[in-house]
């Protein structure tokens, strides 16, 4: 179904960034290394194709959020490792503040929990 694609698109789209940010937080990583990690991490939850690794990865990076590296592994291979900015620690920082405050409403709003408005 259409609309199953798009509330998955939707959802998870600009949660990538700030997990990817997380990941580079711990540690510099290359893509794959990254692509694991998302999938492994989540349970599964974001087990991202490649286009839709590198496509946020190329944005950050020319956002000034992340920087890249060339590292040579073996004879003639080279491997890009991320690495997380000054700028890109704000922006995560800033990010899981958003997304904790929207969740919670959320939760609220679906949930039903005990905040919530009674007409009287």
């Amino acid at each position: 179904m259409k609309w199953q694609k798009d509330i998955y698109e939707n959802v998870r789209g600009g949660i990538v960034e700030l997990l990817i940010l997380h990941l580079l937080q711990e540690r510099d990583m290359y893509g794959y290394e990254i692509r694991n990690a998302l999938e492994e991490r989540t349970l599964g939850a974001f087990d991202l194709k490649d286009a839709a690794l590198y496509g946020p990865l190329y944005r950050m990076a020319s956002r000034g959020l992340i920087s890249s590296r060339k590292e040579l592994v073996g004879e003639k291979r080279f491997r890009v490792y991320y690495h997380i900015e000054d700028e890109g620690a704000q922006y995560l920082a800033y990010g899981i503040e958003q997304i904790q405050y929207v969740f919670s409403g959320i939760m609220n709003l679906l949930g039903g929990t005990e905040n919530e408005h009674r007409e009287e």
